[in-house]
């Protein structure tokens, strides 16, 4: 299946998306709160906000991102997203 990516939901906390390697390929965030920013960072690491940075996504109040990387990142140990900020966040990160 070349070329398909895999969404997979953000439960608005830190979370784990994907165990093991994989490649990152895009995300698509939104701070849905509308009165405070959110960030998500993205790390290369299975279950912790550390390892190799892949991406930052700072979201103003209200704010969205929608992502999708013409040649995907390689993630060697898995993808871990960080929330931080006071805003709320929904979205997906794409892994292919």
């Amino acid at each position: 299946m070349s070329g398909v990516t895999i969404p997979v939901a953000l439960t608005g906390s830190d979370q784990a998306v994907h165990l093991g390697a994989a490649q990152l390929a895009g995300y698509t965030l939104r701070e849905t709160g509308g009165v405070a920013a959110a960030t998500a960072r993205i790390f290369d690491h299975p279950s912790a906000a550390s390892g190799t940075l892949l991406a930052v996504v700072a979201l103003p109040a209200g704010g969205s991102a929608d992502v999708m990387y013409c040649r995907p990142v390689r993630a060697s140990a898995g993808i871990y997203v960080d929330v931080g900020g006071t805003g709320a966040l929904e979205g997906s990160v794409r892994i292919a």
